[in-house]
C-alpha cells in the first residue's frame, strides 16, 4: 500500500530577467527619490532654496550644472570664505541677476566683497546685506543639468518615452515560467 502525503501548494518561480528588471527599476526609483529629497525636500525643510549653476565662475568648486542648496543666513554671521547667493545689481545698466560667489572680505555696513573661484578679480561692486539670499549649504554636481533639461518640452517628451519604454519592458518580460514548481515531499516506499 502506498501512502500519499498531502502536497504543498505549487509556487511559481519568477523569471530571472524579471528579477533583474525589478532590481534595476528599484535602484533607479530609489536614486530618483534620494535626489529629489536632496534638491527639493531638504531645502524646504530648512527654509532654503535650490538653484542650478549656469556659469563657470565658481569652477571647480561648483561645476556648471550643479544644484546648489542654500540656507538662509543673517548677514552678521557671514564670514570670509562663505559662498553667498545674492542679487547683483549692475550700476551701469540697472539690471539685476542672481549670483553665487565666495566672500573674500566683510566690509563695515555690513557689506561683502565677493569673487568667483575661477575669476581673476573681485566682483566690481560690493554686495549689500539686504541683497543676500543665503549661504551655500551643499551642492549636488550635474543634477541641475538634468533638472533643467527635463523641464523643457523636449525633456518632458524624452522622460515620457523612457517611462513608456519601462512599461513596455515590464509587459514583455514573462512574469512567471509556464510550469509551477511543486514543493511536495517525495513519498518513500516502506
Amino acid at each position: 500500500m502506498t501512502t500519499h502525503s498531502p502536497t504543498a501548494p505549487a509556487t511559481r518561480v519568477r523569471h530571472p530577467a524579471r528579477r533583474v528588471l525589478g532590481a534595476v527599476v528599484g535602484v533607479v526609483v530609489l536614486a530618483a527619490v534620494a535626489l529629489a529629497a536632496l534638491v527639493a525636500v531638504v531645502p524646504l525643510a530648512v527654509g532654503g532654496t535650490s538653484l542650478t549653476v549656469l556659469t563657470g565662475s565658481m569652477e571647480p568648486t561648483l561645476p556648471v550644472g550643479s544644484v546648489v542648496v542654500l540656507k538662509p543666513i543673517d548677514a552678521a554671521q557671514v564670514k570670509p570664505g562663505d559662498v553667498l547667493n545674492f542679487t547683483d545689481r549692475e550700476a551701469a545698466s540697472g539690471r539685476t541677476r542672481v549670483v553665487t560667489h565666495r566672500v573674500v572680505e566683510v566690509l563695515p555696513g555690513p557689506g561683502f566683497v565677493t569673487r568667483g573661484d575661477a575669476n581673476p578679480a573681485n566682483d566690481p561692486e560690493p554686495v549689500a546685506a539686504q541683497d543676500v539670499h543665503g549661504v551655500l549649504w551643499y551642492d549636488v554636481p550635474y543634477v541641475g543639468t538634468i533638472r533643467e533639461r527635463l523641464t523643457t518640452p523636449a525633456g518632458l517628451a524624452i522622460l515620457g518615452g523612457v517611462v513608456l519604454l519601462g512599461v513596455a519592458l515590464a509587459l514583455l518580460v514573462p512574469k512567471y515560467r509556464d510550469r509551477p514548481v511543486s514543493r511536495a515531499p517525495r513519498s518513500s516506499r516502506p
